[in-house]
């Protein structure tokens, strides 16, 4: 997107300064450093001072480290104060709920997530995995609707029975993790193949962007 004025709007906490050293990290091979940074309280929808702060640094992009309560507030106030950049968010945000609060708000609003939109699956061969989940959900809580969240708690627990497995009846810490370390391009139908090793624990690469549409977030497979 050729954005050179990067800011950062974070939860005031360790996983917030996690979430600005990502973002300074990542800025660095560009030669960027944020142009801005803005903070709030955990617990507190308290974001007038960092948005006044990334406004004044005419930030283009806004990367969010924090939950979907005051992300909707900066997002919102920010639209009041006719000020549009790019929003970015992290999966922990909650995006299901970041989107019910901001409704149909027509600004550009990204949340990354590590699994696709459970509703994309369709017919979608390297999804198969998305699909199983969403015929289980509807089998066991059918009251409930897929999301982000219940897929990726869907896909952990998929990770662990496979480590279990793996580790045997002689089941101990030990067998355990030497056994999640020896899972080497797992398919777990989410177009996105899990491998582990004893020197590599991030075990899926991939994300999804996905984009604010229609009072949803939609996932652009491109």
């Amino acid at each position: 997107m050729k954005l050179k004025k990067i800011a950062v709007f974070y939860q005031y906490d360790a996983y917030g300064f996690d979430g600005l050293k990502g973002t300074e990290i990542a800025l660095r091979p560009y030669g960027l450093v944020p142009v801005a940074t803005g903070t709030y309280i955990r617990g507190t929808l308290d974001v007038d001072e960092g948005l006044r702060k990334i406004m004044a640094a005419q930030a283009e992009a806004v990367v969010m480290i924090g939950t979907y309560e005051p992300c909707a507030e900066f997002i919102r106030l920010a639209k009041e104060k006719h000020f549009s950049p790019v929003f970015y968010n992290v999966s922990f945000v909650g995006a299901d709920e970041l989107a019910r609060l901001l409704g149909r708000i027509d600004e550009k609003i990204i949340v990354t997530q590590v699994v696709p939109p459970p509703e994309v699956s369709g017919s979608n061969k390297e999804l198969w995995g998305a699909r199983e989940y969403v015929a289980l959900l509807k089998q066991y809580y059918p009251s409930d609707r897929p999301n982000f969240v219940s897929l990726e708690g869907y896909i952990n627990a998929k990770v662990l029975v496979e480590g279990l497995e793996r580790a045997g009846r002689e089941l101990n810490r030990e067998t355990f993790i030497n056994a999640i370390e020896s899972i080497q391009k797992l398919d777990l139908g989410i177009a996105n193949l899990l491998s582990f090793s004893p020197r590599d624990h991030q075990g899926l690469e991939r994300v999804y962007f996905t984009h604010l549409q229609d009072g949803k977030f939609v996932w652009r497979n491109h």
